[in-house]
């Protein structure tokens, strides 16, 4: 049996606070961010905490009895709200609500619990501004089996919800470091021998040239400027990818994509 707690007011406080965390210094505020979707919430683990849960009344009569009873059997303890089709549409972040979300709180690593780890592989982001590149890279790096994603200060916002959705639930399977001090981090890095290589215009070398079976920490800059010279410098060593076409770059979840990869096909060997 599905037991759900019934609103009918815009303004009850979980309606009023799920509006707030749409926007980051809320976000910030409470350690709290929207899951959206049937997928995303089925990716959510057992172990991650979870505030509440808000239905549609369409999601629950139009999906299989079943299916929300497997979600809401995962969190028993968690509360569970419906709304109206039309609220559930006011508090959406999406064209097309499909009717269920869950407000979580914030998991906070730290980056010092991974840097000790033997032969790891890292991604390291430097002030990637746009969401969905940001989503796919963490998609991406959690495909690739990375131990760990570093994300510098500057970097999009990891709560923002078109981040959430372009990670496809990896955001939750995946540690994510947020707001690191990537020349300390790097430091660090090296000192335990893992090599920085950062993708770069100006390497000398391809990816496909470089051993990247040994601990690694990929490293990989924004959209329109790339990676800060000061990083740069910092790196093991420039690496890029070869473009024989008449194209001057690629777009950087793509570009980022083909070193995580290259990396994966040396490891599996």
């Amino acid at each position: 049996m599905i037991t759900t707690i019934n609103i009918t007011s815009l303004q009850n406080k979980y309606i009023k606070q799920v509006n707030l965390l749409k926007q980051k210094k809320e976000r910030d505020k409470t350690k709290l961010f929207i899951a959206e979707g049937e997928r995303l919430v089925n990716e959510i683990p057992q172990d991650w905490k979870i505030e509440y849960i808000i239905l549609s009344e369409n999601y629950l009569s139009d999906v299989n009895t079943q299916k929300i009873c497997n979600i809401l059997s995962k969190f028993p303890q968690i509360k569970a709200f419906t709304v109206s089709q039309k609220y559930f549409e006011k508090i959406s972040d999406t064209v097309t609500p499909q009717g269920i979300l869950a407000v979580c709180r914030q998991k906070i690593y730290n980056e010092n619990k991974f840097i000790n780890k033997k032969n790891p592989f890292f991604i390291l982001l430097e002030r990637i501004s746009d969401p969905g590149n940001l989503g796919t890279l963490i998609r991406t790096a959690d495909a690739a089996g990375a131990d760990c994603v570093f994300l510098s200060k500057g970097c999009v916002d990891l709560y923002n919800s078109k981040v959430i959705r372009s990670s496809m639930g990896s955001i939750f399977h995946l540690p994510v470091v947020i707001n690191s001090e990537f020349d300390v981090l790097i430091e660090n890095l090296k000192s335990k021998n893992i090599n920085i290589l950062a993708a770069h215009l100006k390497g000398k070398k391809t990816l496909y040239d470089i051993n990247l079976t040994n601990g690694i920490g990929i490293l990989i800059g924004n959209e329109a400027n790339g990676l800060s010279d000061e990083i740069s410098e910092k790196s093991t060593e420039l690496i890029k990818i070869p473009m024989p076409g008449n194209a001057e770059s690629m777009n950087v979840s793509v570009a980022g994509s083909i070193f995580i990869y290259e990396a994966v096909r040396q490891r599996i060997k």
